[in-house]
């Protein structure tokens, strides 16, 4: 298989720029109207509403700011919990759920240094989600658990995390009865790093990012339309390029395609006189008209046999070159697989033109 010399990738992509760029706005535009629907769309449709499954209620999702303000200073105290069977407990929702129970919200709110009626009212009405107040997770390298709480002020975080950890240590929950409890450290402050979940009230994409995958898509629809002509030029069912013509290192290919003018006649005569030979066969589809075979037999020089089929050439002629013309768009590729096939025999140079 002999690939495509740079030229010819050039006029590849000039024969289907229509294809290629046709291809490519339809993909922009289809992104476009898709953007634009999708905007839209936010503008108009109701936004879904995030139930929590555990209450029934809505669950009234925060910002990125508002996550970080509310765990400004957040404290944080590490358990281990032990099944009767001996088996490490690391179920952290079942836990969490336990610890946002009334009873355990009633603790809080009774203990002498902690103030907290205004948060609790607060939660209760949905205006700041319990979970992130109190955060427990599982540490899967020595199971154990990290139970942090964050409510914007410092203080009040370790004096919450101490009444819980009091209220875990004593073991005063009915989750806790029939399980042995180790606690690995006392409350103390950390930074959390970690953000809350994706919310509809975080920041749109911004148009720069729209434009850069606009950029983007239409690269893609270029590749995609070029991938359109190629698949047009290896299943279509007549010539479009010269790709692939050459069989043999011995074959010359002569595109007269390239040529931008209407009637190449004078040029196509050239190719099949030059260079000068006693006897050449011609085989060409579709046949050549009547003008240029005619100022072919004129030459003497030469004996030209003419024909749309090596099958009717009496085999018994031999010929100094053999020349196949082709047309693009016309001729038909089993045509010229046909031709080269029975031409395999012959021990003449192969010339082929392409117009």
């Amino acid at each position: 298989m002999h690939l495509p010399t740079t030229k010819q990738l050039k006029e590849f992509l000039k024969d289907n720029k229509k294809t290629v760029w046709l291809t490519a706005f339809a993909t922009l535009l289809l992104y476009v109207l898709g953007i634009g629907y999708t905007l839209f769309s936010n503008g108009e449709v109701e936004e879904e509403k995030k139930i929590d499954p555990d209450t029934g209620l809505e669950v009234n999702l925060i910002t990125s700011e508002e996550y970080a303000a509310l765990h400004e200073g957040a404290a944080r105290f590490e358990i281990y919990i032990e099944n009767d069977e001996g088996s490490a407990f690391t179920n952290s929702t079942v836990l969490e759920s336990v610890l946002l129970s009334p009873a355990v919200f009633a603790t809080i709110d009774t203990a002498e240094k902690v103030t907290v009626a205004q948060e609790i009212e607060a939660l209760e009405e949905g205006d700041i989600p319990a979970k992130y107040i109190l955060d427990i997770t599982n540490d899967p390298g020595d199971n154990s658990l990290n139970i942090t709480v964050g409510t914007g002020d410092a203080d009040k975080n370790l004096a919450i995390a101490a009444v819980l950890y009091d209220m875990i240590s004593n073991k005063e929950l009915t989750l806790l009865g029939n399980k042995s409890v180790s606690m690995l450290s006392d409350p103390h402050t950390v930074v959390i790093q970690n953000g809350p979940e994706k919310t509809e009230e975080e920041e749109d994409f911004g148009p720069v990012g729209y434009a850069v995958i606009a950029v983007a898509v239409l690269i893609a629809g270029t590749v995609l339309g070029i991938l359109i002509a190629l698949s047009r030029l290896f299943f279509k069912k007549e010539v479009t390029d010269v790709f692939n013509y050459r069989e043999s290192d011995g074959d010359t290919i002569i595109d007269l395609s390239v040529f931008n003018e209407g009637n190449l006649t004078d040029e196509l005569v050239h190719t099949i006189q030059y260079p000068s030979a006693q006897q050449k066969l011609i085989l060409s589809d579709p046949a050549l008209p009547a003008e240029i075979q005619g100022r072919l037999l004129k030459d003497t020089a030469t004996n030209y046999v003419l024909a749309s089929d090596i099958v009717a050439v009496d085999p018994k002629l031999s010929f100094d070159e053999i020349i196949l013309v082709s047309q693009k768009h016309v001729t038909n590729k089993a045509w010229y697989k046909k031709q080269r096939t029975l031409l395999t025999n012959y021990t003449a140079p192969i010339k082929i033109v392409l117009q």
